[in-house]
């Protein structure tokens, strides 16, 4: 999950640096949660703290807004 997650995260870097639309922010920001998580995880594989439920939340919240805003 950790790779993968920064491989996406430079894909949509990359992508918002070609095209600047704010859509491709809210992408940068999820891909970039992901990431933090993966961290999170491989630091802490065990247990589900609260703070990797909050992370969840604020990545369903961007990719929501990601598709919903125009």
């Amino acid at each position: 999950m950790l790779g993968l997650s920064f491989l996406l995260m430079l894909v949509s870097v990359v992508s918002y640096l070609r095209i600047k639309d704010i859509k491709m922010l809210f992408l940068v920001a999820a891909f970039s949660l992901f990431f933090v998580k993966g961290i999170f995880l491989l630091a802490e594989a065990a247990h589900q703290s609260l703070i990797l439920i909050v992370f969840d939340l604020l990545i369903i919240v961007s990719l929501y807004l990601t598709v919903v805003r125009r």
